[in-house]
């Protein structure tokens, strides 16, 4: 891609271009992110300037990203930056990128917390930390735990819980499923959510390459029947819970009728509800486990 000299709307042209010729998913809106990257403004920024020149700076910092854009690259591991429930975070190669989907998972478990005082919550798998931040930012009290079975995911969302200056609040450990908190021994939560691996095995190669490619397989795969993970947190659980405390997670909207048909086989939980995301798919699970 020639871009010596180029004015913005020349730069965007010619960047569609490439990505459509790459076939990259929406290459009219990755042209113009990277480019308002690259020009440090926001979209609407470079949208309404047109005519502005770039600089060489600039000019050869577009050519790097939109090279790396070509090769079906994710935006947020190019830009560093990924925006989840209108709240900054960074990311990095390695990590789970959030999904909008993953917002449906917060709003459901805010809803519930916001009716319990100081309640104590954790995070399985947090990935770069979106989802304990995105709670510990909208709740006015409680305490916060997560882990992460990838020390590179722990390194991101330690930065990220620096970042929106919630250290003396929010605990992350790393470590696999509930080990690290029975080395803390530390139970007795209002809640444990979950965005865990639900992505069947055989359909891992039918995503969509900036996905297959580049995310992390451990972050997506579940398994033969994408119940994998979501079995583990089914059974240790309710040890970590107190008596009514609630269960959440995220899952495919294909499995959630085998989800509900564990959570009865267990004969552990009520109060089953599913939250539909945004397109009207059931998206969260939500139950709590028996008073005693």
């Amino acid at each position: 891609m020639e871009i010596a000299g180029m004015k913005v709307k020349e730069a965007i042209e010619q960047s569609v271009e490439l990505l459509e010729t790459r076939r990259v998913e929406s290459p009219r809106l990755s042209a113009e992110l990277l480019v308002a990257y690259a020009t440090s403004m926001d979209r609407a920024q470079v949208l309404a300037n047109p005519s502005r020149e770039l600089s060489s700076h600039e000019q050869i910092q577009l050519k790097s990203i939109m090279q790396r854009r070509a090769k079906h690259e994710p935006i947020p591991y190019i830009t560093g930056e990924i925006e989840f429930f209108s709240i900054p975070f960074s990311i990095s190669n390695g990590v789970f990128i959030p999904r909008p989907d993953t917002e449906t998972l917060v709003s459901a478990a805010l809803e519930v917390l916001k009716k319990i005082h100081d309640p104590k919550i954790y995070d399985m798998g947090f990935g770069c930390g979106n989802v304990i931040i995105s709670l510990a930012l909208n709740l006015e009290s409680g305490v916060f735990w997560g882990n992460d079975i990838s020390s590179q995911a722990y390194k991101v969302a330690g930065q990220n819980v620096t970042r929106h200056e919630l250290n003396s609040y929010v605990t992350l450990r790393e470590g696999n499923l509930f080990a690290p908190m029975r080395t803390e021994l530390t139970k007795d939560f209002d809640m444990i959510v979950s965005n865990p691996p639900y992505v069947k095995t055989g359909d891992i190669q039918k995503l969509p390459n900036q996905i297959r490619d580049y995310e992390p397989v451990i972050a997506l795969d579940g398994g033969r029947d994408g119940m994998n993970f979501i079995k583990a947190l089914l059974d240790g659980a309710p040890p970590m819970l107190k008596p009514g405390g609630y269960l959440l997670m995220e899952a495919d909207p294909t499995i959630m009728s085998t989800i509900r048909t564990e959570v009865r086989r267990r004969g552990l939980f009520e109060d089953f509800v599913v939250h539909n995301d945004a397109s009207g798919k059931e998206r969260v699970c939500q139950f709590r486990t028996k008073a005693r």
